[in-house]
């Protein structure tokens, strides 16, 4: 993949293989950004054996043929340093589609999956679930490939719905992550600003590292409607009817607030927040992420 040519959102949507985009993504930000963002495995010596015609000699511990004059091998065991636990958000304000960029649904679950795909080649450990008013496709922790294959199914077979309940979901989670996480949660982040922060209190309160990808579309980061609307809420189905024009001012007002105290309350807590507009191409929102986060480890 050229580097410099960042899959953008319509080449996305002509990707009908979750897997595919997933991995052209992931790859396409590898090959941009070469210093892992994140701890990979490491090797934990485990016992000695003796050895064997063929083995490699950078493994003879030295010292112990110093003492013994016998060659001695060590041998190592591979152990995950870090397990990530991957929350995505299905509730039916994600289905929202704006004239550009990617429905709020697909683009993120390109996202999840890529973050996976780069997780899983680092041999670290990934778990998975979405979430509205109810946790769904659950996959415990596992750093097996085949997990990719689970979580893309998962993927493939969700369609948002319903409205969020992001606390409840933390309550029911949060006792089956057995070691400290990296939880990375992925959602709009609508309809929940009381709710979200106690739940971001809870997942610090247990020591878990937080992720937080807000996915808004251009349409709600930038009010496009000038004429008289019929505005409809996509999870409780409330309409209301608005001169577009006369109600431009507050609400970008209201949403650049929202999104300060939002970023701020992120920074108190110590949670990366990384805002990401779905007509920007994801390859590119990646690497940017990834760049950002390695410069703050």
């Amino acid at each position: 993949m050229n580097q410099n040519s960042f899959l953008d959102p319509s080449l996305l949507a002509q990707i009908k293989s979750m897997y595919l985009a997933a991995r052209y993504v992931a790859e396409g930000a590898i090959g941009g950004f070469h210093k892992s963002p994140y701890v990979g495995y490491n090797a934990e010596f485990s016992h000695h054996r003796e050895y064997q015609p063929g083995d490699d000699l950078r493994h003879i511990d030295w010292q112990r043929y110093g003492k013994s004059g016998k060659y001695y091998v060590k041998q190592y065991e591979e152990s995950s340093a870090l397990n990530a636990f991957l929350m995505m958000d299905r509730s039916a304000s994600m289905s929202f589609e704006s004239k550009d960029g990617l429905n709020k649904d697909y683009y993120s679950k390109v996202l999840i999956a890529s973050l996976a795909y780069l997780l899983l080649h680092q041999r670290d450990g990934v778990g998975f679930l979405s979430f509205a008013n109810t946790v769904e496709d659950f996959l415990p922790i596992s750093s097996k490939m085949t997990q990719f294959a689970a979580l893309v199914d998962a993927l493939d077979n969700q369609v948002s719905g319903g409205r969020v309940s992001l606390l409840q979901t933390v309550e029911q989670t949060l006792p089956q992550l057995r070691k400290k996480c990296m939880i990375v949660l992925v959602s709009d982040f609508l309809d929940m600003q009381e709710e979200l922060l106690e739940a971001l209190k809870m997942i610090r309160y247990y020591r878990h590292e937080v992720l937080a990808f807000h996915v808004l579309s251009p349409d709600e980061l930038k009010f496009p409607h000038q004429q008289f609307s019929t505005f409809v809420d996509a999870e409780t189905g409330e309409e209301m009817n608005l001169e577009g024009k006369a109600v431009e001012k507050r609400y970008q007002e209201n949403l650049d607030l929202y999104l300060k105290e939002l970023k701020s309350y992120m920074h108190q807590l110590g949670i990366d927040y990384q805002l990401l507009d779905t007509k920007i191409p994801l390859e590119k929102a990646l690497i940017h992420f990834l760049y950002t986060r390695s410069r703050h480890m």
